[in-house]
């Protein structure tokens, strides 16, 4: 034998392998993308349950209390409250944007711009239907700020929407 053909045969060897390696990596790629892609559609899918399941906790409180319920009804209403039901409203008020901020960054997270705008909307509206609401609202920015400047930018726009259709159901008394 002479050292050319060797030098051929380790050629055809070597490219074999090449090739191989390639198509080993071509269906590890192929395969990593559909992992990556029903990931994706399990994280999305959680992100739904997970901004459905907030929120239903929420108006489970209301529900399942009637003074927290007439609390946040005496809120939208702008009826006088005592210190002590300030103080729930508050409260309450602060853990439903907090809940709706949470829903808003992992909606966008996931890629649901829906579910992400239904999040600031639920906001603007009650902001927008009562003068406590607003106040609350207004209060609060500064840290909703903090956390995620672009619920609040989303919120403001959504508000600013509800307020300039003329058949709007969302303005404080009804204007």
């Amino acid at each position: 034998m002479n050292w050319e053909a060797i030098s051929a045969i380790g050629e055809i060897i070597g490219a074999a392998a090449v090739t191989l390696t390639l198509i080993i990596l071509v269906f590890q790629i192929r395969h990593s993308t559909r992992t990556m892609a029903e990931s994706n559609r399990l994280e999305r899918a959680s992100a739904l349950d997970r901004h459905s399941d907030t929120i239903s906790r929420w108006r489970g409180r209301l529900m399942e209390n009637e003074d927290l319920a007439r609390i946040w009804l005496a809120g939208r209403r702008d009826e006088e409250l005592s210190e002590v039901e300030r103080i729930r409203l508050n409260n309450l008020w602060i853990d439903f944007a907090n809940l709706q901020r949470a829903n808003f960054v992992r909606a966008n997270t996931v890629g649901e711009a829906g579910l992400a705008i239904q999040a600031a909307t639920s906001i603007a509206a009650e902001k927008n239907q009562s003068e406590t609401f607003a106040r609350e609202w207004n209060q609060g920015r500064p840290w909703h700020e903090l956390a995620s400047p672009e619920f609040v930018s989303k919120v403001e726009e959504e508000s600013d929407k509800m307020q300039n259709r003329p058949d709007n159901p969302y303005t404080v008394g009804g204007q």
